[in-house]
């Protein structure tokens, strides 16, 4: 029965150009599957196909239309947020020192770095870890943001800024 499976398959591309399939039966008492006439006197039967469904291949895309489906526009948007502190923080009495951190949708990827902004200014250099920890911040408000830039380092996403409030002692041996 298998045979004749495989058989028919093989014979199904003939079908689709409308020849007929002959079956018939050999001494041995196989079936045989045919597009051609058996020989005189020999009992056969046409089989009728039933028409098949087909679909038309895909016409071929150039290859700017390729590289179109790798644009900015296929893929996830780039995006960074400060994870901590939460926004509106205030940093306890002590030295000034806290750390930062960040989450990043998708991970980075080659060449891009991490830009920490300390009320618009840039601290540190740019890095692909996101954690950052700040030492001596001056007491008052603080805005954070951070800065995704790509391997040229231009800006391709930024943070939404998360304000701290920096509690700390005031120092009188400074003030003249």
């Amino acid at each position: 029965m298998r045979h004749c499976l495989l058989l028919l398959l093989l014979l199904l591309p003939w079908a689709l150009q409308a020849q007929p399939i002959y079956k018939s039966t050999d001494a041995q008492g196989n079936v045989v599957y045919t597009d051609k006439p058996p020989a005189a006197g020999v009992a056969s039967e046409e089989i009728k196909l039933k028409r098949l469904n087909t679909a038309p291949a895909p016409e071929p895309q150039p290859q700017r239309a390729r590289e179109a489906g790798n644009s900015a526009e296929s893929r996830p948007a780039l995006a960074v947020s400060i994870v901590a502190p939460e926004d509106q923080t205030v940093i306890p009495m002590g030295g000034g020192d806290f750390d930062v951190r960040a989450s990043v949708t998708p991970p980075l990827g080659p060449g891009e770095r991490l830009q920490l902004r300390l009320d618009g200014t840039a601290s540190g250099e740019p890095q692909a870890s996101t954690n950052w920890s700040l030492r001596n911040v001056l007491r008052g408000g603080h805005d954070l943001s951070i800065d995704r830039l790509d391997a040229d380092g231009k800006v391709v996403a930024q943070s939404d800024p998360v304000h701290v409030q920096v509690m700390r002692p005031f120092n009188i041996q400074n003030r003249n």
